[in-house]
């Protein structure tokens, strides 16, 4: 029984092909078999749909992403306004020019000893 001289597979007498690699065959080449070509090897095929599907599939994760993040800062955002308003509402306090008692800031007059507080 023949056998391929590439991959070794055992061949019957009639094959003009190795069915394991797809190499032609002695046979083959003596009955002038053309090999078939096919325009672009299933590989290549494969290979360009499983890219657009990873593309597509990372353009969404990005897009995704994308919107995250930007929620993600707007939050931020928010908390940060918060916290500068609070900040400008504990502002330092007003001290009262003649007892210094500590007043808050939008005093006119010191809550200790009534005295007008210059601001």
């Amino acid at each position: 029984m023949p056998t391929c001289r590439s991959c070794g597979n055992e061949l019957t007498e009639e094959d003009n092909f190795c069915s394991r690699c797809g190499l032609r065959t002695e046979k083959g080449e003596l009955d002038n078999v053309k090999t078939p070509v096919d325009r672009r090897p299933h590989w290549e095929r494969d290979m360009e749909i499983a890219i657009k599907n990873a593309t597509t599939l990372l353009e969404d994760a990005v897009e995704s992403a994308k919107k995250g993040l930007k929620q993600v800062a707007e939050e931020v955002q928010t908390e940060i306004d918060k916290a500068k308003e609070v900040k400008t509402r504990k502002k330092t306090p007003l001290y009262c020019p003649k007892c210094g008692a500590k007043n808050p800031r939008d005093s006119v007059y010191c809550t200790k000893c009534g005295a007008k507080i210059n601001s």
